[in-house]
């Protein structure tokens, strides 16, 4: 059995002796997931030391350890002196889609690690594999440098391949779905609690049977942190819970505290269609598929499993899920104490959805 598919060292839900501190060495590490795992490797006890330019969020854990270098698919260009020979119970790599990056970075320090976890995504797979639910880790991965597939989607399933044959069964890789939470600023759950905030009436899309999925970044981190600590090998989808369109908007209503003044309409498709208001297309390099008039939400039978991916055997190590209205919260106050929705417009203008609410009560 090859490593890709490698079970966890220890038995799956059996409860673990209290870890040992480990050194853990994260590559990057302030931007977005990486402070969320720092947070968690820390409070868990482990000694955490960082590499990167000291250009991003520089002001960030300044009683950390930070050693500073340059990481470049030139190789002439990179920097790595300031490692030296040290070694670490584990390094984290959580940032590259450009596989020259995770390859090298895996050559010049896999002799000084027992442990290498590296973050993918589930843009990893091939598209063709999300027509049906519950889509698994040893389902296709996309080709690399080949047309018609995105640079991220082959470049995270290139570095995965790399780090397979580099690495070995020492190996762990996970693959989150659409991360939210503290520090996204991307305005798809934005639209949705904004609504939500205001209140009233609201065109919800279609039968609100088609699904969302989404997962904490804190969640992410937290599993990050367990495999060090129970010496978890092997890949992983985390993607969390499906939840069907109608409990996504209903637990927007509840996390922002409106559900009773809040009503979504349930129009279909054809009738949304009929009046102009379509999904977000989901290859458009112009329109990003995640926003739209209705962000998240995609009826097309090609794309009826990309929210309904398995998570089960990550759930299969212990690994839990905060509440969705913590996941809310965190992400609504990072996008307020940053100001990133300065420049946020609702795409649906309130009286195209009240005209169309109004048509759909009449339709007679």
């Amino acid at each position: 059995m090859g490593p890709r598919f490698a079970l966890a060292r220890r038995a799956a839900g059996a409860a673990p002796a209290a870890p040992s501190p480990a050194r853990i060495l994260i590559l990057g590490g302030t931007s977005y997931l990486g402070p969320a795992l720092v947070r968690e490797a820390v409070v868990a006890g482990h000694a955490v030391t960082l590499f990167n330019r000291g250009i991003t969020n520089p002001e960030l854990f300044p009683r950390l350890e930070k050693l500073r270098g340059l990481r470049s698919v030139k190789a002439e260009e990179e920097r790595w002196d300031s490692i030296g020979t040290r070694r670490f119970d584990a390094i984290v790599d959580v940032w590259p889609f450009e596989p020259a990056l995770a390859e090298t970075a895996a050559r010049r320090l896999r002799g000084q690690t027992g442990h290498w976890l590296y973050v993918s995504s589930i843009a990893a797979y091939d598209k063709r594999g999300f027509a049906t639910p519950g889509l698994t880790e040893d389902a296709a991965l996309n080709p690399w440098n080949t047309p018609g597939v995105r640079p991220y989607d082959g470049g995270k399933a290139e570095s995965e391949r790399r780090l397979h044959e580099l690495i070995g069964d020492r190996l762990t890789v996970v693959r989150p779905g659409p991360i939210k939470g503290e520090r996204d600023d991307t305005p798809d759950l934005l639209t949705w609690l904004r609504r939500c905030q205001a209140g009233g009436q609201h065109i919800g899309p279609g039968v609100g049977a088609e699904h969302v999925q989404i997962v904490d970044v804190r969640d992410v981190a937290r599993f990050l942190v367990t495999a060090i600590e129970r010496s978890i090998y092997g890949t992983f989808n985390l993607t969390g819970t499906p939840m069907t369109f109608k409990e996504y908007v209903a637990r927007c209503a509840e996390a922002m505290r409106s559900a009773s003044r809040t009503e979504f309409v349930w129009i279909p498709r054809e009738f949304l269609h009929a009046h102009g208001l379509d999904p977000a297309p989901w290859n458009d390099p112009k329109h990003p598929h995640y926003l739209g008039l209705f962000p998240g939400w995609h009826p097309e039978p090609e794309r009826a499993g990309v929210a309904q991916i398995s998570s089960r055997k990550a759930f299969d190590t212990g690994w839990t899920q905060r509440p969705f209205a913590d996941t809310a919260n965190d992400y609504l106050w990072s996008i307020e104490d940053s100001g990133s929705d300065a420049d946020w417009k609702d795409e649906l203008l309130p009286d195209v959805e009240r005209r169309v609410l109004d048509a759909w009560t009449a339709r007679g």
